[in-house]
């Protein structure tokens, strides 16, 4: 057998189920969706701002914006599970979904819906929530199913690096122009552009700050695997570096800086490059502070709220003191620092920010100072919790957008005390804080099995970038998709301290496309260790007749290659069929 014969085998597997037709229309069709969801969500704000009534309260949006961006991604969402259902269908992929992230999963979703039931929540409110939480699943799933090859993938990261590029062009000219480059967009509040954070094409910076982090930490994969890169990419990356900054999205900035710091333990190497993006994107931020006044106000007022936090906790405001003026008495500064965006600070003028007084107060409450609304709600939920610990207060009943669709006075709720949950005049519709709100919903227990799930789907990944030393100098360092992955991993968890995170409207679609990707390229580099064995035995000559032997020509193996095909050789398993294949965990 001649050597280009082999090449089919050793570019798709033997038993690979994407062979016959419907398969292969089905992993395009998974591509296609898939490609049109991440465009959608990157867009779906902008599109409701554009063909719809908007207002600067993000609860009034819930109903009087336009609804069909919404519908249209929900729709998105059901097309691609039954794309991923019927594939797996076809090609009787039970065996790759067996893995044990798929059972961390499985538990999670026990007890989620344990913790509802627990807690009246109703079957309905129970099904919107867990959409809400593992929608974005679907599209690890899905990639999980298909059967991509290299050049679909690059195809895809294509279009989704133009509209990366867009939004970074239109934060750059925000940053330059300011308050008119947000008009000719057709933003209605301004309040970001009041404050000089970018926002781009994205409902606010920190959306945006997510975008270009998970961008930028691409950057570092691919600078950690590859040790030449051409000057033309770090200057790309200099621009991302510069837009991300532009958006001042802090939680950002520490995701992408401890990712790229893991990254760098991970490949050995690679500290100097990674090191060098994380030093790019500092001096950006720093330069961003150094020459806007809005920034640095804003940076200094953030952190000296989170310290009033700390100093000043909530239900301090209650403590009697006669001899103390009322909040209404005071004058404006003392109660609120006033607006960088010039209007007169209130409640409702910036979601995100620092809880501001609402409502007429007695006159025997000590005024308490403006303070951090991450830090009360977390005193908050310390002193709540302990109530009901192991499962929480149900799913779709605490401080997310089901519960806020569902009752818009969920904080009312005499389960978390005779006053209900404070919200200190903040109107997101979300808890700015994902593990806070995954844990008032389903406790303890829940929490822990998020993590456990997290880690599951980590750990394959994360054994990739660890060969053995022996392995690793023949095979390489691991793939920039398997590095990404990981370190888009870690950001998320870290981001989700700070925002809604794993259940935004954005950051999951992001999230788990590029987590599977990762497994994507896992899975491929682990069928191409499995089958060198089977393609280096099939260049060997098959002599049918002794009169052929003279007409071909004999291939004698070192004892070097027999050792090293040795080595990558899988045990079969129990009914014959090869351990190594794609999309499973190694069983231990």
């Amino acid at each position: 057998m001649s050597a280009p014969a082999a090449a089919p085998v050793a570019r798709r597997p033997v038993g690979d189920p994407g062979t016959s037709r419907l398969s292969h229309l089905l992993s395009i069709a998974i591509l296609v969706a898939l490609g049109v969801l991440l465009v959608h969500v990157l867009f779906e704000t902008w599109a409701q701002v554009l063909t719809g009534p908007t207002s600067a309260d993000p609860r009034v949006n819930l109903d009087t914006a336009a609804q069909w961006p919404k519908q249209l991604k929900t729709g998105l969402y059901a097309v691609l599970a039954a794309l991923t259902a019927v594939k797996i269908v076809v090609d009787r992929l039970w065996r790759r979904f067996r893995t044990g992230a798929d059972l961390a999963l499985v538990v999670l979703g026990l007890v989620m819906v344990l913790a509802g039931l627990v807690n009246d929540s109703s079957l309905s409110l129970m099904g919107q929530a867990l959409f809400v939480y593992f929608r974005g699943v679907l599209v690890f799933y899905a990639l999980r199913a298909a059967d991509l090859r290299p050049e679909q993938v690059r195809r895809l990261l294509l279009v989704v690096a133009a509209v990366v590029g867009l939004n970074v062009l239109l934060a750059l000219v925000q940053m330059v122009v300011g308050a008119p480059a947000y008009r000719a967009l057709g933003w209605v509040d301004l309040t970001w552009a009041g404050q000089s954070r970018a926002q781009g094409l994205q409902p606010h910076p920190n959306h945006l700050g997510h975008l270009l982090g998970l961008t930028l930490l691409g950057f570092v994969a691919w600078v950690a695997v590859h040790p030449r890169v051409r000057f033309a990419w770090w200057a790309v990356a200099g621009v991302v570096a510069l837009a991300l900054s532009a958006s001042q999205s802090r939680e950002s900035l520490l995701g992408v800086l401890a990712a790229a710091v893991v990254i760098a333990v991970l490949v050995r190497g690679s500290a100097r490059r990674v090191l060098t993006v994380c030093l790019i994107l500092a001096l950006c931020t720093v330069a961003q502070i150094a020459a806007r006044p809005d920034n640095r106000s804003e940076w200094e007022r953030r952190i000296g709220n989170a310290f009033s936090g700390i100093y000043h906790p909530a239900g301090s405001e209650h403590r009697a003191t006669p001899a103390a003026p009322s909040a209404s008495a005071l004058p404006p500064s003392a109660t609120a620092r006033p607006s960088t965006s010039g209007r007169p600070p209130s409640a409702t003028a910036r979601p995100s920010t620092s809880a501001r007084p609402s409502g007429a107060a007695t006159p025997t409450p000590s005024p308490a100072p403006v303070r951090e609304i991450r830090v009360l709600y977390l005193q908050q939920a310390a002193d709540i919790l302990p109530r009901q610990p192991l499962l929480g207060f149900g799913i779709g009943q605490f401080g997310g957008v089901v519960a806020e669709k569902n009752n818009p006075d969920w904080h009312k709720n005499p389960k978390f005390g005779p006053e209900g949950f404070h919200r200190y005049g903040f109107q997101a519709v979300q808890i700015d804080s994902f593990w806070l709100h995954l844990v008032m919903e389903t406790g303890v227990l829940g929490l822990v099995a998020f993590l456990v799930w997290l880690f599951f789907v980590t750990r394959p990944l994360l054994r990739a970038t660890r060969r053995p030393a022996r392995t690793a100098t023949r095979q390489g360092p691991p793939s920039a998709a398997v590095v990404w992955g990981i370190g888009a991993m870690l950001f998320a968890a870290l981001v989700a301290f700070l925002s809604p995170a794993f259940e935004d409207p954005l950051l999951p679609v992001l999230l788990w496309t590029i987590v599977g990707l990762a497994w994507w390229s896992w899975r491929r580099s682990r069928q191409a260790e499995a089958s060198v064995y089977n393609a280096a035995t099939a260049m060997l000559p098959v002599v049918r007749d002794p009169s052929d032997v003279r007409d071909r020509d004999t291939d004698i193996l070192a004892t070097d290659d027999i050792l090293a095909l040795a080595r990558r050789v899988r045990r079969p398993g129990p009914d014959g069929s090869p351990r190594a294949t794609w999309g499973e965990e190694p069983r231990r």
